[in-house]
This record gives structure tokens, sequence and C-alpha cells, in this order.
């Protein structure tokens, strides 16, 4: 009798178990097999999303921290007051300072830090899937980057692509909903493209057009494989979009055909490069980045 009530609350325990479940999915607007892929994959990064959210616990907003500081006598010109300089006027300079340095007028603690993150959706990425796991790892890393940052109001995330195709495809924008449905089709959109793209590149054409779009102090990671030299690209070419001075610009590897990845990032100057040959190492190399521009 003892069994066969045990056997019977395990029962109702699966059935109640499997109704909470049905119910969570229609609030998710999810069927049961796009809940399994979503958790699939989210499993695979549980840990390094928790890494990751403990990282940015000790990062503080950027603009909390240290922010322009205008009409200063010495510094950078301040490209503003050009023509105050032209006249005469001796503070036309600007520099780096703590907030509680400014004027009021010029902090607003309500800012965000504006974060683009350029994916690479291009056939390789697809194709060479199998020999390292490169798109497999860029599922991951911005499975990672979304869950880790969704919730933080210090951040505005946007998503965009590049392959064969196109060199500016949109994917999220900040104001994307965070739920997992929502994120699970950014993901397989991802795949798609990659599967049915032309063949080609506009690396350099989606970094620019990152770059150049970006507010300042936005960081723009670019996270692409490093399968560059078939189409001629060479790291100086990339090293002139990433350094603009007033935009964070990084670009990470996670895709290499022998060490082509470390020596086009050792070619890159200021630490603008770095490569990621596995999911685990991100949050790390995520909050390395963070913590460069919040100094």
């Amino acid at each position: 009798m003892k069994a066969q009530v045990s056997e019977e609350a395990r029962r109702r325990a699966k059935e109640m178990g499997e109704r909470a479940l049905e119910e969570k999915l229609k609030e998710l607007n999810m069927g049961k097999l796009d809940w399994e892929r979503y958790n699939s994959l989210r499993q695979r990064v549980d840990v390094q999303i928790q890494q990751l959210q403990t990282h940015l616990k000790d990062i503080k907003r950027k603009k909390e921290e240290r922010v322009w500081l205008r009409r200063q006598s010495t510094g950078e010109l301040d490209d503003s007051r050009i023509v105050d300089a032209i006249a005469g006027e001796r503070d036309v300079f600007k520099r780096r300072g703590m907030a509680d340095e400014a004027p009021s007028h010029s902090f607003d603690e309500d800012e965000s830090m504006f974060i683009t993150l350029v994916v690479d959706v291009s056939a390789s990425m697809y194709r060479f899937n199998s020999y390292d796991g490169r798109l497999q790892r860029l599922l991951e890393a911005t499975l990672m980057i979304m869950e880790a940052l969704g919730d933080d109001d210090r951040f505005q995330v946007k998503i965009v692509g590049h392959n064969g195709s196109s060199s500016r495809i949109p994917l999220a924008k900040s104001d994307t909903p965070k739920d997992p449905a929502t994120q699970l089709k950014i993901l397989e959109e991802m795949v798609a493209h990659t599967q049915y793209t032309w063949a080609g590149d506009s690396t350099l054409e989606a970094i620019e057009s990152a770059v150049s779009s970006a507010h300042e102090d936005e960081i723009v990671l670019i996270i692409s494989d490093a399968n560059l030299k078939r189409y001629h690209i060479e790291p100086e070419e990339i090293s002139s979009l990433l350094k603009r001075s007033d935009v964070h610009a990084h670009l990470i590897l996670i895709g290499s055909m022998g060490e082509e990845a470390k020596d086009l990032a050792k070619q890159i100057p200021n630490g603008r490069a770095q490569v990621c040959s596995d999911s685990e190492e991100l949050p790390l190399l995520m909050k390395n980045i963070l913590a460069s521009v919040t100094r």
C-alpha cells in the first residue's frame, strides 16, 4: 500500500509539474520544444552568467565615477569649443575626472552605458562550427550577455549581425523584450543567417558602421572568427576602425584556423583584440573590458 501511495504521489507530482510547465510556456509564448532548446543552451552558460553578474556588481557605471570635465584650462581640446579657442578663450579643454568635480548640469545620473554587440553570422561560422565550435560559442556568448545584462539598468544593449549579404542586420534593440522566447528567437535568427547567407565578408563595413554610429563612451563588442586572410583583410585596417578615442571598441575572436586568431590579436594595439577559445573565459574577459572602461 505504501508503495502504491508513493507511486500515486509521484504520478500526481509529475502531472502537477507538467501542468506548471505548460502554464509557464504559455506565459512565455514558447512550445515545449522551444523551451528545451532554450534551456539546453542556457544551462551551458548558467555558471558563466552568474560569474558575469557577480563581476558587474563590483563595477560602477562609468558616468558615476568619471566624466568629461569641460571648460578646463588643461587637457585635450574640446571640439565643441574650437571657435572659442580661435577667439582667444583659455578654458577650451576637457579632461576625465570624478563626477563630483563637474558642474551639476554636466552629469546625468540617469544615463546608461550603451553596448552594441556586433556578431558574425557569416557562412564561415556555420561551415566551421564542426571544426572548433565557433557558432556554438557565439550563441553562448550572445545569450550570456543578454541574460547577465538584461536586468541591469546600467546597460542598454543592442545586437547587430553581419555576413556576406549585409554589414548591418538588426537583431535586437535596447528595448527588445528580454524574455526567453524572444532571446531564443534572436539566437535562432542568428543561426538561420549563417545557413542561408551568401559567401563573403563585411567585417570592416560592420565595424565601421557600429563605431561611427556609437554614442560617446559607448562600448562596441565585435565577436567574430578570424577568417579574414581569405578576404585579404589586414590587421591595420581593423586597428584603424577600432581606435576612435571616445568609443570603446573591442574585437573578440572566437574561431580560428590554426594560429590566425592569436596572430591577429597580437597585431592590434592597446588590448583592443582578445582571443576566446572557450565560453568559460568570457565572464572574466567581459569583466576586464567593462572594468577598463570605468577606470
